[in-house]
């Protein structure tokens, strides 16, 4: 009896209305990818300065470009996040990890306190250490640079300026 009245459901055709089906949003998802652990060559293709409203902090966002072992083809493109603190402008705090990766990028302290500009990290070479995300924090970990190991181009020329422009 049940089996009846559930087949003659299935089959009648509904003397109500159907609404018009609207085509469901498709839903986004930011993909990182993810590579193995280890130290890598990279480039860093672009870097820039934004406030985080989830963490609500400054930080700076270098893209890099991981390297195969051989060094002729491009593995991936990993982020590293650097804070630049709370308050009202990003500041580069003596104990922070910024100013340090700035001075071993650019080769020397800056020549006046209030420049340092995150064009330094970019379009250069880097000896960079990748691990994944932790997966207790994220559901879904990918690949991120946690330090600049040494940078292998750049500096030089950096510190070249500095003098040529002090005199």
């Amino acid at each position: 009896m049940a089996s009846d009245l559930i087949k003659q459901v299935l089959t009648d055709q509904p003397t109500r209305r159907r609404r018009k089906l609207r085509s469901e949003p498709e839903i986004e998802f930011a993909h990182y990818p993810r590579i193995g652990p280890g130290q890598y060559l990279a480039y860093c293709r672009s870097a820039r300065v934004y406030r985080d409203p989830q963490f609500k902090r400054w930080t700076c966002l270098l893209r890099w470009d991981v390297f195969a072992d051989s060094g002729m083809s491009i593995v991936a493109t990993v982020p590293q996040w650097i804070s630049l603190g709370i308050r009202e402008k990003p500041q580069a705090s003596r104990r922070g990890k910024y100013l340090v990766e700035w001075v071993r990028a650019n080769g020397a302290p800056p020549v006046r306190g209030d420049r340092v500009s995150p064009r330094v990290f970019t379009h250069r070479v880097a000896r960079v250490e990748i691990a994944d995300t932790d997966c207790i924090k994220s559901i879904v970990p990918y690949s991120v640079v946690r330090r600049v190991l040494s940078w292998e181009t750049g500096a030089i020329e950096s510190i070249r300026q500095q003098v040529t422009h002090q005199g």
